[in-house]
């Protein structure tokens, strides 16, 4: 059984192609149910955030990757082919590194942020949910988020409030002088909204208006930050009030057209608009660039307001990284056990069905001994294979504790044309 990944981040596509894959929290039983049941893979969990979409799956190495791109083109609509270049596909100690890393926070845009750890235990949740998850993978995600919060408990990588809604409101803030003469508006009203809320709020911003179709929600962070809630639908009419409009919500469709900005606009008398959409998939229609006095801004934009705050935290990286390979040593551990496990079993398995085909092979000469000597012979080859097997058995046990121990018994298993059958929630 192999650990692999098949992603893609902000590092590697553009917004433009990261929304084409995101998995809305919605939309994640369906593809998790679709990833195990339709498409054979043991175990399957999906992390998808502004930065990311990847899907971490336990599986058969020759057939896993394969079955998960397949999913994607029958899903997404996508040719794999033609976006190659933006994904990447690891496997076992690179795929647990690359989990660990991300729940440090060393893989977002913005670098330490904190909200990556409550996205890694929601894709577990959801996942263990559905019940898409298994051994293998419980274990991985638990073992991120231990090594995500000790980075942050030992290390000053998350130190500040450095986060993709802290790096809108700098934005905004660049924008407009003073943001206390500004009237701000908030799409959504998720965990995202609600950061960027408390920051608007820290900034001393002049009125705050909070839309989302769910309006219970929307009044209770609008009680919380002494701002006005109103149902999504009541947007296009307060657009034209609106200087700071934020959008963060999980629609998969734009939910600011350029026609609502461009009605706004007749009557804001020449007074610009700052538009931030930091959603995955984009909330606002980027033909929206194309009217006068009107500034939109997408997540990919934010890389240069953050690009000044990494210096502080780049320094903290090496700390981190220790402590990843740290908990990564007791992870392989842990998961090359597995593999020792059934590597052993298939191995004392492939020799009893040996010695069986060898003794029904010479049936008639054995039949022309007494059962005491037929009972002496099955023993001397019992024995024989017992002692054959004896070094290599103590090696495969080794191999659980050191770095490159899952290429080693992948070796074993070629040498003794051992398929890889059994699955880790079985193992």
């Amino acid at each position: 059984m192999k650990l692999l990944t098949l992603g893609l981040n902000h590092l590697t596509a553009p917004v433009e192609v990261r929304e084409r894959l995101a998995f809305p929290e919605p939309d994640q039983p369906q593809a998790l149910n679709l990833l195990v049941e339709e498409y054979g893979l043991h175990e399957a969990a999906i992390l998808s955030t502004c930065n990311r979409s990847e899907l971490y799956i336990a599986a058969e190495e020759d057939r896993g990757i394969k079955q998960a791109q397949q999913f994607l083109v029958d899903t997404r609509n996508i040719d794999v082919n033609k976006l190659s270049h933006h994904f990447y596909t690891l496997k076992d100690q690179h795929a647990a590194t690359h989990l660990f890393r991300v729940a440090c926070g060393i893989e977002s845009l913005v670098l330490g942020e904190s909200q990556i750890l409550n996205q890694v235990r929601s894709a577990l949740d959801t996942a263990q949910r559905n019940g898409s998850t298994s051994l293998l993978l419980n274990e991985l995600f638990q073992r991120s988020l231990k090594t995500g919060k000790r980075a942050r408990s030992e290390t000053n990588i998350g130190k500040g409030h450095l986060s993709v809604s802290t790096a809108a409101v700098e934005l905004a803030g660049q924008v407009f002088d003073n943001l206390k003469d500004c009237q701000a508006a908030l799409v959504g009203a998720g965990e995202m909204a609600e950061l960027t809320a408390k920051y608007l709020t820290d900034a001393d911003i002049a009125s705050l208006v909070i839309a989302n179709r769910t309006i219970e929600r929307a009044n209770e962070l609008a009680q919380r930050f002494t701002g006005q809630a109103i149902p999504l639908s009541q947007l296009p009419k307060n657009l034209t009030h609106m200087d700071i409009i934020i959008a963060s919500t999980s629609s998969t469709n734009f939910v600011i057209t350029s026609d609502m900005v461009r009605s706004a606009m007749k009557l804001r008398r020449g007074r610009p608009m700052l538009l931030i959409d930091i959603a995955v998939p984009r909330n606002i229609d980027p033909k929206i660039r194309d009217l006068d006095n009107v500034f939109l801004f997408d997540i990919d934009d934010l890389k240069q307001v953050v690009e000044s705050h990494k210096k502080n935290r780049e320094q903290e990286i090496d700390k981190v990284q220790i402590i990843i390979e740290d908990e990564l040593r007791g992870f392989l551990s842990w998961f090359n056990a597995l593999g020792t496990g059934s590597l052993i079993h298939d191995l004392r398995k492939k020799s009893d069905a040996l010695r069986g085909i060898e003794l029904e092979r010479w049936t008639s000469k054995l039949n022309e001994l007494d059962p005491q000597e037929r009972d002496l012979v099955e023993k001397i080859l019992r024995a024989y294979a017992n002692k054959l097997l004896h070094d290599p058995l103590v090696q495969i046990r080794k191999f659980a504790n050191e770095e490159d121990g899952l290429i080693r018994l992948d070796t074993v298993r070629k040498l003794f044309d051992l398929k890889d059958r059994t699955s880790p929630k079985d193992a």
